[in-house]
């Protein structure tokens, strides 16, 4: 079984919204979110990386400064976060509150599942197969993804055949890396949450 590529995927660094559905909002990194990135940098500037693809917002490029690469990031419309819709900035209490069905749908992973006013999980899954595809393209062999806990958690269960509505079983830390080896038989977890202090 040969290697094909050791993808190293980062979700950006915290930006102190705490236990709040954050996707479309574009927020900074807080102080304490940038700081923590140290473990993360120090990891990755070790691993000889190719290339750099970053979601387009703004807690994801500013964690891709922080990381002293020296390598120009590739941003990428498709690895930005799942849009909550009317969802964004509440917590999972406050949805439950006025949206209890819609919940109940989203957990049992309905097809055509839509976050209201938001994304469809069919949009955001087809985004994750465009990344598949964009990934087996491109010619680096050790890529950086800086994107969303979401991207990461579906990117995982694309990578490793498991069942995208398995994705919450993955606990993704802000700041922290991921790594995946894919071989030409298939993804192999190698790495969760790396680069802690």
């Amino acid at each position: 079984m040969t290697m094909m590529k050791r993808l190293y995927l980062l979700r950006h660094g915290s930006t102190g919204a705490g236990n709040r559905y954050i996707g479309s909002t574009d927020l900074d990194l807080s102080p304490e979110g940038a700081a923590d990135l140290e473990g993360a940098a120090g990891l990755l500037q070790r691993q000889q990386v190719d290339a750099v693809l970053c979601s387009p917002m703004r807690r994801c490029r500013q964690t891709v400064d922080r990381l002293g690469l020296h390598r120009r990031a590739e941003i990428v419309d498709d690895l930005r976060e799942i849009d909550f819709g009317r969802w964004e900035g509440l917590s999972f209490a406050e949805i439950c509150a006025t949206d209890g069905e819609l919940v109940d749908r989203w957990a049992q992973g309905a097809a055509d599942f839509a976050f209201p006013e938001g994304e469809s999980l069919r949009g955001f899954l087809g985004r994750i197969d465009a990344i598949r595809t964009m990934l087996t393209a491109t010619p680096a062999r050790r890529p950086l993804l800086v994107t969303h806990g979401g991207v990461i958690r579906h990117l995982l269960c694309a990578c490793l055949g498991i069942e995208p509505e398995k994705s919450l079983l993955f606990e993704i830390k802000a700041g922290r890396c991921t790594v995946i080896d894919l071989h030409s038989a298939g993804g192999v977890l190698a790495g969760l949450n790396l680069g802690g202090r």
